[in-house]
């Protein structure tokens, strides 16, 4: 069996535009799935952070929005959103949510 260098690897992956990983997760591939999320939880969790203040918190936001996107990626409307703006919105949603019920507070938030 022949290994493929890291560097390759990521080369190649990378290649791969997130608007079609997330087409892919439309239709159901879970390593897609896999693939955006290895590539954008870093920022994900750390826009939940800055809104919660709790890591954990942070995690179970962005483990929601990965949910989310497994079941809305065929909703996905690139025209009104780069990916990344997507699943920011969707992280950053999510948070405010949970900072509200954590609160008690409903003012401004969706």
């Amino acid at each position: 069996m022949t290994r493929i260098p890291v560097e390759a690897r990521q080369s190649r992956e990378q290649s791969v535009s997130d608007i079609t990983l997330l087409d892919r997760v439309a239709d159901g591939d879970v390593r897609a799935l896999s693939e955006l999320s290895a590539r954008h939880s870093l920022s994900l969790r750390a826009l939940a952070f800055g809104i919660l203040r709790d890591a954990v918190a942070a995690e179970q936001v962005v483990q929601s929005t990965f949910r989310e996107v497994r079941y809305e990626a065929g909703r996905f409307d690139p025209a009104h959103f780069p990916v990344f703006g997507w699943l920011s919105e969707l992280t950053r949603v999510g948070a405010l949510r949970r900072a509200r019920v954590r609160t008690g507070t409903s003012a401004g938030l969706p």
